[in-house]
């Protein structure tokens, strides 16, 4: 397990990436975004039969995570990238086109056990790490030094995906109530030590993050 491990938890658009990139840039943390392995994955799906996802996705896929200066030294020093086969693909999973894709890969549990095996070969491999998903606590980091699970108006998270999308003209932004999934995570989070619960309706991101990082500290000391 890594020094520090942060999961961020959530329904779409309640600002888990937009935490995790602060936490990563004022900590030096490594950043996974575990949702983006999953379009990669839809990308791919497009070019090889699923079966060899479900048998072959360590050869075929390298996640690169995004990773911050330590020490104090606020930068990148690795930018994220997403590898299939050899090719950077990291500009070419967004298209809507692979949305269709991306259900029969998250439906599919053969990838899904692929997939988080992908996730835990990545954490290892990191001295620090901050994940974001939607089930990230559960499943890759059960035992972090924090669990933020976030979450925010159907409203204000549809606004942020407009906001998100806007030069995106292609990408649906639609957003709907926290599923059942979302849910149920929920509930695991709340019985997790070192567990932090944060409605962004009405906070900025900074706020978020000051709570984030207070929590940390509170529950590290």
């Amino acid at each position: 397990m890594p020094a520090v491990s942060i999961s961020i938890d959530g329904p779409t658009a309640s600002g888990k990436t937009t935490l995790a990139t602060s936490l990563a840039e004022e900590l030096g943390l490594a950043f996974l975004d575990t949702g983006v392995t999953y379009r990669s994955l839809a990308y791919a799906l497009d070019h090889v039969p699923i079966e060899r996802l479900r048998t072959e996705l360590g050869s075929l896929l390298v996640h690169q995570p995004e990773v911050h200066h330590r020490q104090g030294k606020k930068g990148i020093c690795q930018h994220h990238a997403i590898l299939f086969r050899g090719e950077d693909i990291t500009q070419k999973i967004w298209h809507a086109s692979l949305d269709g894709n991306l259900k029969s890969i998250a439906q599919d549990q053969a990838c899904r056990r692929e997939i988080l095996r992908l996730h835990q070969n990545i954490v290892e491999k990191y001295d620090d790490i901050v994940a974001v998903g939607r089930d990230v606590a559960v499943t890759l980091l059960p035992h972090a030094s924090l669990h933020v699970y976030l979450t925010a108006s159907e409203t204000i998270r549809r606004e942020r995906r407009r906001a998100q999308y806007r030069t995106l003209k292609d990408r649906s932004t639609s957003v709907g109530p926290a599923t059942e999934r979302d849910l149920q995570n929920r509930d695991a989070i709340r019985a997790m030590p070192n567990a932090l619960e944060v409605d962004s309706t009405y906070s900025p991101a900074s706020a978020v993050f000051a709570s984030a990082l207070h929590g940390l500290r509170r529950h590290s000391s």
